[in-house]
C-alpha cells in the first residue's frame, strides 16, 4: 500500500518520524503547575540519567529549544573563567562547538580530522600536551553530518590520565548508543529531544556530573541557560525556571515510556542497526557508494556519494521521493555532492524497504539507471 505523501515518514538526520501516541500526548494543555505535568517532567529526568547510570551522581536539565542551546549551556556553566576548551571537529557539528565557544569568548583550540574520519587518541594527547592550560575536552560522539562514530572511551581515557573535564555532545547517540557514566566519567552530556529519544523538537537536555555543577554556581555567561540555576530551581519548584514548553515535555515523557518499553538502549541499537544494514545493503546493490567506512559508522545515519550521471539531480531525487512518502536529506553541510537517509526515529526495516524502492522507482523516473560505484562523484 502506497504511502501517503501528506504524512511522509522522516528519514532525515532529525527531526526524526515519532509515534502517533507521542504526538497524541500533546493534545492536551496543561499549565506550568500541572501536577501531571510536573511528574511528566521528573520521571524524564530520572529516565536519562537511568539510561547511562548516574545514579545520584548526575542530574538532568532541560532548556527549551534545540540541542545547541544544551551545548551552549555546558559550556557557558561549566568551563570556568581562565578556563580553556579543546575542541575536534570533522564535521559540521563539531564546527558548531566552535562557533558557540567564539560567540561566548570561552578560550578553545581545535584539532581537526577529515569529514569521514574519526580521530586518533594520540590527536588529543599531543594537543594537550602542547597546552598545559586546556581544562576540558568536548568532543561530538557522532557526527551526524556524516554519521562518524568518534572514539569517545579513547578521549575519556585521556581525559581521565590528564584531569581534564570531558564534555560530550551525544547529541545524536543518547538513547541508541550505549554510554556508561561511571566508564566515561564525563561532567556532562547533552542530548536532544527529538532524535534517538523520538520524542518532538523543542527541548534540549544536558545530564551533568552534581558536583561539575556545583562547582559551576554562579560563573555562567548567560542567564537563560545558566545550567546550575535552572537546576537548583528545578530541584526545590519541581517546575522550569522559564515559560516551560509544556507540550513538547508531555511527548518527550512518553517517548520515554515507549522507549523503556521497546528495550531500552540496547533493543533501540539493534533496530536502527537493522535499519541501517538494510539501507546500505539496498543502496550499493543500485551502485551508490556511502562516505564512511563501516567500521567508523554509526547506524544512525548513512551518507552517500551523488551518481555522476548527466541526468542525476538531488532536488529532483528529494522530490521524488517526497510524493512517495518520504523525506531524505542533502549532505552537503560536510561534503559536496552527497546525500544523507537517516535510520532513527520511529521507523522500521520494513520501512527502509520501502523506501529504497521508492528510491530506485525516482531514479527510473528521472532515467538514471546505470551506474556503479566508478562512477560516483569523488570528493
Amino acid at each position: 500500500m502506497p504511502r501517503n505523501p501528506a504524512q511522509p515518514l522522516l528519514l532525515t538526520p532529525g527531526p526524526v518520524s515519532v509515534s502517533r501516541t507521542t504526538r497524541e500526548a500533546m493534545m492536551v494543555d496543561r499549565p506550568a503547575g500541572d501536577v501531571e505535568f510536573q511528574e511528566d517532567l521528573a520521571f524524564a529526568r530520572r529516565y536519562l540519567v537511568s539510561l547511562i547510570g548516574g545514579g545520584e551522581s548526575y542530574t538532568a536539565i532541560p532548556l527549551p529549544g534545540s540541542a545547541t542551546y544544551a551545548n551552549e549551556g555546558v559550556i557557558a556553566s561549566l568551563v570556568p573563567p581562565g578556563g580553556k576548551v579543546l575542541l575536534h571537529s570533522n564535521g559540521v557539528y563539531g564546527d558548531r562547538l566552535v562557533e558557540i565557544c567564539a560567540h561566548l569568548q570561552v578560550a578553545h583550540s581545535v584539532v581537526r580530522t577529515p569529514p569521514f574520519t574519526p580521530p586518533s587518541a594520540a590527536l588529543f594527547e599531543q594537543a594537550i600536551r602542547a597546552d598545559p592550560g586546556i581544562t576540558h575536552v568536548m568532543l561530538v560522539h557522532c557526527e551526524t553530518s556524516t554519521g562518524v562514530l568518534n572514539p569517545l572511551e579513547e578521549v575519556a581515557d585521556l581525559c581521565r590520565t590528564h584531569s581534564k573535564g570531558l564534555l560530550v555532545d551525544a547529541v545524536a547517540s543518547y538513547g541508541a548508543i550505549p554510554l556508561d557514566a561511571k566508564r566515561l566519567g564525563f561532567q556532562a552530556i547533552t542530548l536532544s529531544s527529538n532524535k534517538c529519544m523520538q520524542g518532538v523538537p523543542g527541548v534540549g537536555w544536558a545530564v551533568v556530573q552534581k558536583q561539575a555543577l556545583e562547582n559551576a554556581k554562579g560563573q555562567c555567561r548567560s542567564l537563560a541557560l545558566d545550567l546550575w540555576d535552572h537546576n537548583q530551581h528545578m530541584e526545590r519548584t519541581g517546575g522550569f525556571r522559564f515559560t516551560p514548553p509544556t507540550h513538547v515535555v508531555a511527548a518527550f515523557a512518553q517517548a520515554c515510556r515507549e522507549h523503556a518499553a521497546e528495550g531500552g538502549v540496547e533493543a533501540r541499537l539493534a533496530r536502527y542497526s537493522r535499519n541501517w544494514k538494510r539501507l546500505i545493503d539496498g543502496m550499493r546493490q543500485m551502485g551508490f557508494v556511502a562516505v564512511v567506512p563501516d567500521n567508523f559508522a554509526s547506524p544512525i545515519v548513512a551518507t552517500f556519494r551523488e551518481p555522476n550521471h548527466p541526468d542525476f539531480s538531488f532536488q529532483a531525487l528529494f522530490q521524488g521521493m517526497k510524493r512517495r512518502g518520504f523525506v531524505i536529506f542533502p549532505g552537503r553541510l560536510a561534503l559536496a555532492n552527497t546525500f544523507r537517509i537517516g535510520c532513527m526515529g520511529d521507523v522500521t526495516e520494513e520501512d527502509i524497504g520501502e523506501a529504497l524502492q521508492a528510491l530506485s522507482d525516482t531514479m527510473a523516473e528521472m532515467g538514471v539507471t546505470q551506474f556503479g560505484r566508478d562512477e560516483a562523484v569523488l570528493a
